[in-house]
């Protein structure tokens, strides 16, 4: 043999060897990929859009590759598209392309090879809002037809699915509202079945709801009083009365319901040498030819606990955020506060310093249960409002209006924010300015002044601190 020959089978031999060592050491792997590769939509003609959701679609690969190859492959090695190029209106198997950037990987099956897809003009309509109240007003009250803003949406898609919307619906939860409701709520387009219509754009997405919530005529909600007797034991202190419900519903007609001047009292609660709460179920004290809904009792808790500094002054509710052209009434002259702090900073308590706001922010014309804030300098601290709650008359003064047909679209309602109160500054409304007298140091406990009606005529009563033992 000649010694070219022999270099020749050496070499071929010496690679032989060297491949096999090779492919024993990364041999070729036949798998299927992990991960789906997502497909991405490409060249959709203007004016068009597909009926079906092509933005999730996937599709899972098989390869061939070296075994290293395969374990350091990614995700973003691949892309799989399809090329909705030239394609009009109608139904259109497409195929699915797939990319890679290793020229080592060769992909050997494909699923989904092609995808069906519907193609159809784009078209766009306006839509009124619908308010489906999901659930209900308090006891003995009523909500009314809901406002929207905007009354119409503007939809778009595929003419298939913008032609099987009916509505565009606002869902409102009221949760026992006893006063207007306003939200903010997202709009979801349904059709006939009152199901849900998905792959169409609603613009604006969301609407500004607002349900008004009104006592029906015969029934008016009042607030409870307690009517609470006697002092607690002495070095023990009255740190506040809790009603339980706070308010009840009064059946009865419009000329005796408004005579009623916003509150119903329990019997008497007497708490004549208390050393601790004092808790119990009471009746109440039915005002003539009314009744009253559900409930005849109430329970009571009258707080008491040892001494520390406390006081009772009795303050005129000061009325904020009311409309214009309106007429405001008030049920009740002056509420009591119980405050307690440090006895010398109690003994220099101005009138001007406790006050009680009333906030009628966006509040609509009528009847309302309103909840008092009370305003407190640094160091003291209140303990509780006798009443909790004061009905408050909101008429207005601008004649109504014919009212809008149908096809009318309803104003909205706007509702300012809240202001917030400032301690430092007073109001342009007089408090009524009480004389406080402190009392012996051997006697250390206050009673609470009972509220005259609005039509009595008393003199203001007297604040006393309570001593600390």
């Amino acid at each position: 043999m000649k010694p070219t020959t022999t270099l020749l089978l050496s070499v071929l031999l010496a690679f032989v060897v060297w491949f096999i060592a090779i492919d024993q050491e990364n041999p070729m792997i036949r798998e299927e990929y992990e991960e789906p590769i997502l497909i991405e939509v490409r060249n959709m003609g203007p004016g068009l859009q597909s009926v079906q959701d092509l933005t999730n679609r996937t599709a899972v690969l098989t390869l061939r590759a070296p075994q290293r190859t395969l374990e350091s492959l990614h995700v973003e090695d691949f892309f799989a598209i399809i090329d909705l190029a030239n394609l009009t209106a109608g139904n259109h198997e497409v195929e699915v392309v797939i990319t890679t950037l290793n020229p080592d990987v060769e992909v050997i099956a494909l699923e989904p090879r092609q995808l069906r897809v519907q193609l159809e003009p784009m078209i766009s309509r306006f839509v009124p809002i619908e308010v489906e109240v999901m659930d209900s007003a308090a006891f003995g009250y009523d909500w009314q037809e809901p406002l929207s803003e905007p009354a119409e949406v503007e939809i778009s898609g595929p003419r298939t699915l913008v032609t099987q919307v009916r509505s565009v619906v606002a869902t409102v939860f009221l949760r026992n509202a006893k006063s207007q409701v306003e939200q903010v709520r997202p709009l979801i387009a349904r059709n006939p079945q009152n199901l849900e219509v998905e792959r169409v754009s609603i613009e604006p997405s969301t609407a500004r709801i607002v349900v008004p919530v009104v006592q029906p005529p015969g029934r008016k909600e009042v607030v409870v009083r307690a009517d609470v007797k006697g002092l607690p034991s002495p070095n023990y202190r009255l740190t506040g009365v809790n009603v339980e419900p706070q308010t009840v519903v009064l059946s009865g007609s419009p000329n005796a319901l408004r005579e009623i001047p916003g509150f119903v009292e329990t019997t008497p609660l007497d708490i004549e040498g208390a050393t601790d709460d004092v808790r119990e179920s009471l009746p109440l004290i039915v005002p003539e030819n009314v009744s009253i809904l559900q409930v005849s009792s109430v329970v009571v808790t009258v707080g008491v606990a040892p001494l520390e500094s406390s006081l009772t002054v009795t303050r005129k509710p000061v009325v904020q955020g009311a409309g214009d052209n309106t007429r405001i009434t008030v049920s009740l002259e002056e509420v009591e506060v119980i405050v307690s702090g440090p006895l010398p900073r109690l003994e220099l308590l101005g009138p001007e310093e406790v006050r009680v706001l009333l906030d009628l922010t966006g509040l609509l014309p009528g009847s309302h249960l309103v909840e008092p804030t009370v305003v407190v300098p640094e160091g003291i601290v209140e303990q509780g409002v006798i009443p909790e709650a004061i009905e408050v008359l909101i008429e207005s003064l601008i004649t109504p209006t014919a009212t809008p047909t149908a096809t009318s679209t309803p104003e909205p309602v706007e509702t300012p924010a809240p202001p917030v109160p400032e301690v430092a500054e007073s109001t342009t409304e007089p408090v009524p300015v009480t004389t406080e007298t402190p009392a012996p140091p051997a006697e250390g406990t206050v009673q609470p002044s009972p509220v005259p009606a609005p039509d009595q005529t008393e003199p203001p009563p007297t604040e006393t601190p309570a001593t600390s033992n």
